[in-house]
């Protein structure tokens, strides 16, 4: 079964990860960036499975594709 996902988690997560940024003591890498996106996110959705995690970065990828001209 899919995870549902709306305005108002969308709304936690854009907030939750400003407030990180605010606190943010580091500079790093792209790799960085995914873990602290996969810290709010784990934490906002609670028992991530491995279905849900591969459901999160298919739709990564899409979102990247549709920005990089390799969407197809």
């Amino acid at each position: 079964m899919k995870r549902p996902f709306n305005s108002a988690d969308l709304n936690e997560i854009g907030s939750s990860l400003k407030n990180r940024a605010d606190i943010l003591m580091y500079q790093g890498e792209l790799d960085d960036l995914g873990n602290e996106i996969g810290i709010i996110v784990g934490t906002r959705y609670t028992n991530f499975s491995e279905e849900d995690l591969e459901d999160f970065l298919s739709g990564i990828r899409h979102g990247i594709s549709l920005t990089n001209g390799t969407h197809g």
